[in-house]
């Protein structure tokens, strides 16, 4: 009997043992599955910055990035009020999320254009849940027309971008692209001694749907607000109400 007993007590270990391990593989499988989901997913993120300056400007810039584990790419375009934009498309890697920082760093390579030349330099930007931001330093030339940052432990910060859905991101570049495609009609104000209007600044407020634009023909100068409607799946913008101010 009291061999029986062991016999048994033996069997029901083995059986828990079974169980256990089978379990932590299933577990290490999960784990294995969500990783490979991970590496196959595209994450997209963006971000926007908007500051109105003391000459009633704006300085601009935004941030694209599109995720696939360690690989990253992307545009970063920025729109100073007073001096030349410099925009481009780039790629690289991203590193893990850093505790210290609570942000994961980009280490890029930025195809950007300004003052009408291309030019291949090196990016860092770093990101997280609410604002991204790019560092900047001096760069040198390392040989071959590709710039590199001459020291990247005296790297410093510039402007913060906050964190924007990709949708609202959008729907801001889509009306004000509309807003300097047709301004010479949107507005019934008549240029002057044969100027064409433009636009010198435009500002989109998404969440009210309504913006101020500034305009001159290279003689005078018009400032205006206006509402609009957009359709995110035609791409289409109608302004109404626009008035002159």
């Amino acid at each position: 009997m009291k061999k029986n007993i062991i016999v048994f007590f033996v069997l029901i270990c083995i059986v828990i043992g079974i169980v256990l391990v089978s379990l932590f593989w299933t577990k290490e499988d999960e784990i294995k599955n969500v990783d490979e989901i991970a590496e196959k997913e595209v994450l997209s993120l963006c971000y926007y910055y908007s500051n109105k300056t003391n000459s009633g400007f704006y300085d601009k810039a935004w941030l694209n990035l599109d995720i696939k584990g360690k690989e990253i790419s992307g545009e970063f375009n920025n729109y100073p009020a007073e001096k030349d934009s410099k925009v481009g498309k780039f790629e690289g890697t991203v590193g893990p999320l850093d505790q210290k920082i609570m942000a994961r760093t980009a280490n890029l390579w930025w195809d950007s254009l300004a003052e009408g030349m291309n030019t291949k330099e090196e990016l860092v930007v770093q990101f997280g849940d609410g604002n991204a931001v790019a560092l900047f330093g001096e760069m040198i030339d390392k040989g071959d027309g590709v710039y590199v940052y001459k020291d990247k432990m005296k790297l410093t910060s510039g402007f913060q971008l906050g964190q924007i859905s990709c949708k609202d991101l959008n729907e801001i570049l889509a009306v004000e692209k509309y807003i300097r495609e047709n301004i010479k009609t949107i507005t019934t104000d008549k240029p002057v001694l044969g100027g064409l209007w433009y636009v010198v600044s435009v500002f989109i407020n998404y969440s009210l749907n309504t913006g101020s634009v500034t305009y001159e023909d290279g003689h005078i100068q018009g400032d205006a607000t206006f509402e609009y409607e957009f359709d995110s799946n035609t791409k289409s913008t109608f302004i109404k109400n626009f008035k002159r101010i």
